[in-house]
């Protein structure tokens, strides 16, 4: 039997269940009867993949409506809105800098011109 997403219509709460194909409805542990939620599955997600990860480090507890939001539907457009919500700005474009390269040669010089200029 394959995994199918069900909610149920006592609680609201949303899990996956083991069915058999012929379109019955589950069970939820609460008793209650569950509706059979039509899904894409796991492998498939129209926004970036790399948001489910963010998913698993917001705090859940939170009772903030950006919060809140994001959980309920992690796409870009809650993904800013929930970085807006926790004041945190991120990079813009260009701003990542990689490091200069390392050059001893210039490092010994800037180095020697300090301690004779500084008498050290």
């Amino acid at each position: 039997m394959p995994l199918y997403d069900f909610r149920c219509r006592v609680c609201g709460r949303v899990f996956e269940a083991m069915a058999p194909m012929d379109g019955s409805d589950g069970v939820c542990g609460c008793g209650g009867a569950a509706t059979r939620l039509v899904s894409a599955g796991r492998a498939y997600r129209a926004d970036a993949d790399w948001i489910a990860s963010v998913t698993d480090v917001v705090d859940k507890a939170s009772p903030s409506p950006h919060v809140r939001a994001f959980l309920a539907d992690p796409s870009r457009a809650n993904y800013r809105r929930f970085l807006r919500g926790e004041k945190i700005r991120p990079m813009e474009e260009g701003e990542f800098r990689l490091p200069a390269a390392r050059n001893d040669a210039v490092r010994r010089e800037v180095r020697e011109r300090f301690i004779a200029r500084n008498g050290l």
